[in-house]
């Protein structure tokens, strides 16, 4: 990271880039998965992993283990004809096999079984993240403009034939160098998870192409707070593995964003 002199409003950015690289780098954060792999409605092994493994169309997983395979649920031994779910959405649960985590998971339309292995080579291997010096100027306050859409789609890092959709409440309108921009928001604000993802002309060079995610605040029912700096990768930006949303095309921003997250490998000149 460029150095700059240290301020509460830098010392508070330090802090909170801290807690993001504890959670990318935590035994099953990001950086542990290993494999991805799809499940069907024909039963199956997987590659390296215990068990012959099915999902329906409804999200509910069958899993056939021997006693043998030490496999655990919650901590109890687990055998025989195996259930889980039904699992809808985003939504998830995991197994354990040794110190490996067997997470399955509803995601992009189908079922996944993701492998996270605290030894993963890209957890074990990781070095860190720099972020562009961190400004208040990029805690840009913008106008709020509701336009409900829901299911929108988006294309996924889980492959080309893989989308995901999201409600969307609205968009944020705000100026970037004397441009007027506005993102696409997903979310909500009674739901605390206002956001937006989007990628923007810093992608050319310094900043990950595919997405960048941000938190969005709203201030009241016409305004909303975005603080750039603490924009982050994606677990995409690190792990083949990975399934997270893209951008719709209407937050991918000619303009460039300097702040938050560089693309990883990447340093700024001191």
């Amino acid at each position: 990271m460029a150095t700059t002199e240290n301020t509460p409003f830098t010392d508070a950015h330090a802090a909170w880039h801290a807690e993001v690289e504890n959670a990318r780098t935590a035994p099953f954060g990001p950086l542990s998965a290993t494999a991805l792999h799809w499940l069907s409605r024909e039963p199956g092994p997987l590659p390296g992993l215990p068990g012959v493994w099915s999902a329906d169309e409804g999200g509910t997983v069958t899993v056939e283990l021997d006693a043998a395979d030490g496999v655990t649920r919650d901590g109890a031994a687990v055998s025989g004809t195996v259930t889980l779910g039904p699992l809808t959405g985003t939504a998830g649960t995991a197994l354990a096999w040794g110190d490996v985590q067997l997470e399955v998971a509803a995601r992009s339309g189908g079922i996944i079984v993701r492998p996270r292995d605290p030894a993963a080579p890209d957890r074990t291997s990781y070095t860190g993240t720099g972020t562009f010096p961190a400004s208040p100027d990029w805690v840009i306050t913008g106008r709020f403009e509701p336009a409900e859409r829901p299911d929108v789609e988006v294309a996924s890092a889980a492959g080309a034939d893989r989308t995901q959709h999201y409600d969307s409440p609205g968009r944020a309108v705000f100026t970037v160098d004397g441009a007027e921009v506005a993102l696409t928001l997903f979310g909500s604000a009674e739901g605390g998870d206002l956001r937006a993802v989007f990628a923007d002309a810093t992608g050319t060079d310094l900043t990950f192409p595919a997405a960048r995610f941000v938190s969005v605040t709203p201030v009241d029912a016409e305004t909303v707070r975005i603080d750039f700096n603490r924009t982050t990768n994606p677990p995409c930006a690190y792990s083949a593995s990975a399934t997270c949303p893209f951008p719709p095309p209407e937050n991918r921003l000619a303009v460039r964003i300097a702040a938050g997250e560089l693309r990883p490998g990447v340093e700024l000149a001191a």
